[in-house]
């Protein structure tokens, strides 16, 4: 009853279900278009590269895997309640407003740029992966990572 494809019919099918079409598209935080989550645009690559130089400062590479910032690390999440500032503030980007998931503590003034507030209180977040993304890209500016700081001082 059912009739097999011809040869033009099968590229047809074949292009359709070829595994690079099946593959998750997203919208990019870097550049703003939709492609493969896989893909790596250019100006991820750039940030990329960037962010890997700044990575090997000494000082800060240190720093990142010290007893004190393992401690401090856990105590501003402790201070945020296990959840991401950004999404309980309902920032851009955010998915669920109680997000507890993959936390990040992120330096608002990062620590290659000034190495003095690398444990103060009032230079770290805890942010999920998404908003952590965004908060080192300047997605999300200082000044609003910044009142962050400020609400959970009042609350």
């Amino acid at each position: 009853m059912y009739e097999t494809p011809n040869e033009k019919e099968w590229t047809v099918l074949s292009a359709l279900f070829n595994k690079e079409r099946c593959r998750m598209k997203k919208s990019c935080t870097y550049c703003g278009r939709i492609h493969d989550s896989k893909y790596i645009c250019e100006p991820k690559k750039a940030y990329q590269i960037k962010r890997w130089n700044s990575s090997k400062d000494s000082e800060s590479a240190k720093f990142r895997s010290s007893y004190a910032w393992t401690n401090k690390s856990k105590h501003i999440r402790q201070l945020d309640n296990h959840m991401c500032l950004c999404c309980l503030n309902e920032l851009q980007g955010t998915v669920k407003k109680y997000n507890t998931q993959h936390l990040q503590v992120h330096h608002i003034i990062p620590v290659n740029e000034d190495y003095s507030l690398r444990l103060e209180d009032d230079n770290l977040i805890t942010v999920c992966e998404r908003h952590h993304e965004l908060c080192e890209n300047g997605k999300i500016s200082r000044a609003q990572q910044q009142s962050l700081i400020t609400k959970r001082i009042k609350d």
